[in-house]
């Protein structure tokens, strides 16, 4: 006797599925792929972010923000729309590609801005078509289900893309006039805390407490959307409107939405904790750990436009707890626990999917979030670059272990494999955690410390003599050398440098007397009093690499 098959709508489904997050998986792997040969793409650092937030990310908000609609309305679409909504996908991750190709040619051709700007269209009108459809399914619904505010955040998610697409487009165009870093701080805005933030949002209500296989708590759903979107309007007028207080305000309000959520949610972990046993996955770990890189990330940033003054040109973002910490952490971990269960099968095939992906589960976890700290604090170039690839490496093993997992539920479900008996007594494996730290120690202790090897006290700068005069020099950091490379300082003279990197990456100087600028983001300036010149001194940059490119700068006492 033949196995009993799925019936066909659920066949379909995971069809639908299956087709729908190819793309996901396909940009995911691109992203491994950029990431290993990024010293010959152009714009790679542009490049490489916006592979992971225009492509995977967005194609993934994409479909979900549709199957959750559909299973918090309980309205569920015929068949027949499904092909509707591929073309869809299709069509979005063309003008992505579009959009990416437009800039990387930028150094090649000087109206490439034009092809940048037709990715960004075709990107802004798919998820304008997105948000009209989700709004339909929405007002078509029975009134007064209890998740029906959720969709109101993924409508209004999808409407924020095409604002930061606008907004990235007259990027591409150059603006003048102090434009820039208004664009620039309500593109970031408009995408990663409207786009993403109010997608994840929405989801969380509901996926966190299933994640972690736990009952939820009160309903706060509308007053978490309410607070989360009306952060990100008044960001988005307070960037506009170069008013850094009030660009301030609106990321606090926005965060305040994640903490009201929060609250239930640090209850179901709390829960959980007194009773583990097998709930204490790779996901639900990555769920519970993005939002306080966000919710942080976002607290520094207020109080950076709270104390620079009136005007934003002064306000550094850290894209990489943004980028890394919540973005992807969080993609990685809801994928993680979506994917599975979307294929379904029962609780054989789901034991054989999970046993897969939760592989190394608090390991990977550890060295993510262990490895993103010690990334941000350490000083030395070549830790933070030992550091970077513990973290987004721990990420970007999910890419082998996904097929892994499908593979192994796929087994199951065709009777091909049997699926993994159910385990006696689990518990969550911590010595993974005393593992991840120890590893995390000893690279710490190779390159001595955050400072790195080098690190030297730096030597405090000479008082100037009743005889000596000031020396100031401006310096520019760009194209991987110092502009001048030397200067000429006569003997007992104070020495002032103003660095300014004009360059697309990061820069810093370093002088032999241990006089440190400390790194600048490309557009940032610094003043440094290098002492009282008595002899020839040596600089050079401490990024990695840099110094062997040529970065160093000279000294000599004329």
């Amino acid at each position: 006797m033949s196995e009993k098959q799925p019936a066909a709508p659920a066949r379909n489904r995971r069809s639908w599925h299956r087709k729908a997050s190819k793309p996901v998986s396909l940009w995911l792997v691109s992203l491994v792929v950029a990431g290993l040969i990024h010293p010959i793409i152009p714009e790679y650092r542009w490049v490489l972010i916006h592979i992971f937030t225009l492509g995977a990310v967005t194609n993934s908000i994409l479909i979900w923000s549709q199957y959750f609609t559909e299973k918090f309305l309980n309205l569920r679409l015929p068949e027949d729309t499904r092909p509707g909504q591929l073309l869809r996908i299709r069509i979005l991750n063309a003008g992505i590609l579009l959009t990416l190709a437009g800039q990387m040619l930028s150094g090649m051709w000087e109206r490439s801005w034009i092809i940048t700007q037709v990715g960004a269209a075709v990107v802004a009108l798919i998820l304008l078509w997105h948000a009209v459809s989700l709004a339909r399914q929405f007002f078509r619904a029975e009134r007064g289900r209890r998740f029906r505010s959720a969709v109101v955040a993924y409508v209004l998610s999808a409407l924020c893309l095409p604002v930061g697409a606008v907004f990235g487009a007259i990027l591409a165009t150059g603006p003048g006039g102090g434009w820039h870093e208004r664009l620039l701080f309500g593109h970031l805005v408009a995408n990663l805390l409207g786009f993403l933030g109010l997608a994840a949002i929405g989801s969380l209500v509901v996926l966190f407490p299933a994640i972690w296989r736990t009952r939820g708590g009160p309903d706060r759903t509308a007053v978490v959307v309410a607070l989360a979107a009306g952060g990100v309007a008044l960001a988005i007028t307070a960037a506009l409107l170069d008013h850094a207080p009030l660009f301030g305000i609106g990321l606090l309000l926005h965060a305040a939405g994640w903490v009201v959520a929060g609250v239930g949610w640090a209850g179901n972990v709390i829960t959980v904790l007194k009773d583990p046993r097998d709930r204490v996955s790779f996901a639900a770990v990555s769920i519970a750990c993005a939002p306080l890189w966000l919710v942080g990330t976002l607290i520094y940033l207020a109080v950076q436009s709270f104390l620079t003054g009136p005007h934003l040109n002064e306000v550094a973002v850290p894209s990489i707890p943004l980028l890394v910490g919540f973005a992807g952490q969080l993609l990685i971990g809801v994928m993680s626990h979506l994917l599975p269960s979307t294929i379904g099968g029962g609780a054989g095939p789901l034991r054989a999917s999970s046993r897969e992906l939760n592989r190394g589960a608090l390991l990977r976890s550890t060295l993510i979030n262990g490895g993103l700290v010690f990334w941000l604090l350490a000083d030395s170039s070549w830790l933070k670059i030992f550091m970077s690839l513990l973290s987004i490496g721990s990420l970007a093993v999910f890419v082998v272990l996904l097929p892994r997992g499908v593979r192994a539920q796929a087994a199951v479900l065709r009777g091909a494999a049997e699926a993994p008996p159910i385990p006696e007594n689990p518990k969550p494996r911590t010595n993974q955690i005393t593992a991840a730290l120890a590893v995390l120690a000893l690279i710490l202790g190779a390159f001595g410390g955050l400072g790195g090897p080098a690190a030297v006290t730096p030597v405090a700068p000479q008082p100037a003599s009743s005889a000596g005069n000031v020396t100031e020099v401006d310096v520019i950091a760009g194209d991987m050398v110092f502009e001048p490379s030397q200067v000429t300082v006569p003997a007992g003279n104070q020495l002032i440098i103003t660095l300014r990197n004009e360059d697309g990456t990061a820069h810093d100087l370093r002088l032999g007397n241990g006089i440190r600028s400390g790194r600048l983001v490309p557009g940032q300036e610094i003043r440094i009093d290098a002492g009282v010149i008595t002899a020839d001194l040596a600089g050079w940059c401490t990024i990695a690499g840099h110094h062997t490119r040529g970065m160093t700068f000279d000294i000599l006492v004329g």
